[in-house]
């Protein structure tokens, strides 16, 4: 019987060891979805006087949880000739958008709003800064 009690705190152990790990996993992918969120294509369009407009964004969620309302940041360079490549100021906006886990599909075909835009510019460095996790999975 001792032998048997031995085998049953061990395999309680290794079970809850088991269910810890799951649950920091599960505690990183709330706490931190920009490590589990990758855009990985993205388009800005901007005239003269008009907003930005973010479309065609490809996203990625490695989680296994789904995220909505992806807040992102996007540095605006110059395009000028004397002051090319400038940064120029810097954006950050909500994707109103809902990613499943495990998933990669492209967004916002026909886009969405993303601050102040002007033709003398160009978008680059899009940083994904968080997003709010939905609970069920969906």
């Amino acid at each position: 019987m001792h032998k048997a009690m031995i085998v049953l705190l061990l395999t309680s152990l290794f079970c809850a060891s088991g269910i810890a790990e799951e649950i920091d996993i599960k505690n990183l992918m709330i706490n931190h979805p920009e490590w589990y969120i990758k855009i990985t294509d993205w388009h800005v369009y901007a005239g003269w006087s008009c907003p930005a407009i973010i479309h065609h964004v490809t996203i990625e969620n490695t989680s296994d949880i789904a995220y909505k309302g992806i807040k992102i940041s996007v540095l605006y360079y110059s395009t000028t000739y004397e002051n090319y490549g400038t940064q120029i100021s810097q954006e950050t906006g909500v994707l109103p958008v809902t990613v499943p886990p495990h998933s990669r599909e492209t967004y916002l075909k026909s886009g969405a709003t993303l601050g102040a835009g002007c033709m003398a510019m160009y978008a680059g460095n899009l940083e994904v800064l968080g997003a709010t996790p939905v609970s069920g999975g969906r």
